[in-house]
């Protein structure tokens, strides 16, 4: 779908999407440690949009603030929410965390590196399911860089908004990774390879037409934790597990995402079901040894097992 366009009383409507990772989850940050070991193989992961799940929002200039307005999934309205568009005030807004903070953060970056103004913008509708790994804070992100861009004129590309997006984001608590903001691409699938600070996109060839099920397992997690127990070798591994984490998110990852490529490429629907197979297989193996706390997932494979 356009995801932007002028409605009839002047405002310009916009749509960003939630985002699935395919392959390659936690590869983006293990990456990420090229900088300190270049030892360490680039991370891929393989993401594509959540179609017509995501933000819808309206956007339109003003003089002086951000002012803000969001509606979640059950139709709660919240806000608005009235911020001055001045560095010192959304830098604080964006550090002291909670909803606000996401839009406050890229707020300030387009009040630093661009001539803007102010910015009025009304998420009126969400269909994008919260804190479900879908990435609805990135999206909300990117809601925010895309909602500038077309306001002020500022051409910013895919990428452009990504990174504005992503930028925003890592001044809050959050402290995402790189992957989250390719919800930007929307329906377009596209494997990202992050190789220490530098991020390359590829659009992916489909050979065939996908058709995905997200299912809500209703199980819990601790990202905290999980994050902590992989990261706990990086940059640099000292024990067989740790080992173990590298060789997982590194050539095991390189190799299974560049097989994916191809299947997708092919439209090869089975060797792609079997290849997400074989990865979680191996996730088993090492990132449950690393964190079996949190990763055993009980959930996840008694729906696997399911004839």
């Amino acid at each position: 779908m356009d995801s932007r366009r002028l409605n009839p009383h002047g405002a310009i409507e916009l749509f960003v999407s939630g985002r699935v990772c395919l392959l390659g989850e936690h590869s983006d940050w293990a990456g990420g440690f090229r900088k300190s070991n270049p030892e360490i193989p680039c991370g891929h992961t393989i993401v594509v949009g959540t179609s017509s799940e995501g933000l819808y929002g309206r956007a339109r200039k003003h003089k002086s603030k951000l002012l803000l307005t969001s509606t979640n999934e059950a139709g709660e309205k919240f806000g608005p929410y009235e911020l001055p568009m001045e560095p010192a005030a959304l830098l604080a807004e964006a550090k002291k965390g909670g909803f606000w903070s996401y839009a406050a953060g890229v707020a300030y970056h387009m009040a630093v590196n661009f001539d803007v103004q102010g910015l009025e913008l009304d998420n009126y509708r969400t269909t994008l399911p919260m804190s479900k790994g879908l990435s609805s804070s990135a999206a909300l992100c990117v809601l925010v860089a895309r909602a500038f861009s077309a306001v002020y004129d500022l051409k910013l590309s895919t990428r452009g908004e990504m990174e504005y997006a992503y930028q925003g984001e890592i001044l809050t608590p959050s402290k995402c990774g790189r992957m989250d903001q390719a919800c930007a691409y929307g329906p377009q699938p596209v494997v990202l390879t992050y190789d220490g600070d530098q991020l390359e996109v590829e659009k992916l060839v489909v050979g065939e037409e996908l058709f995905m099920v997200v299912a809500d397992l209703n199980a819990a997690k601790d990202t905290v934790i999980i994050l902590r127990e992989l990261q706990a070798g990086y940059p640099f591994p000292s024990d067989d597990v740790q080992r173990g984490v590298h060789k997982l998110l590194g050539q095991v990852n390189v190799d299974i995402t560049a097989r994916s490529i191809a299947a997708i490429a092919a439209g090869d629907l089975c060797a792609l079901g079997a290849l997400m197979k074989e990865a979680q297989a191996e996730f088993d193996r090492y990132g449950g040894a690393a964190c079996p706390a949190q990763l055993t997932a009980p959930v996840l494979h008694k729906v696997l097992a399911h004839p």
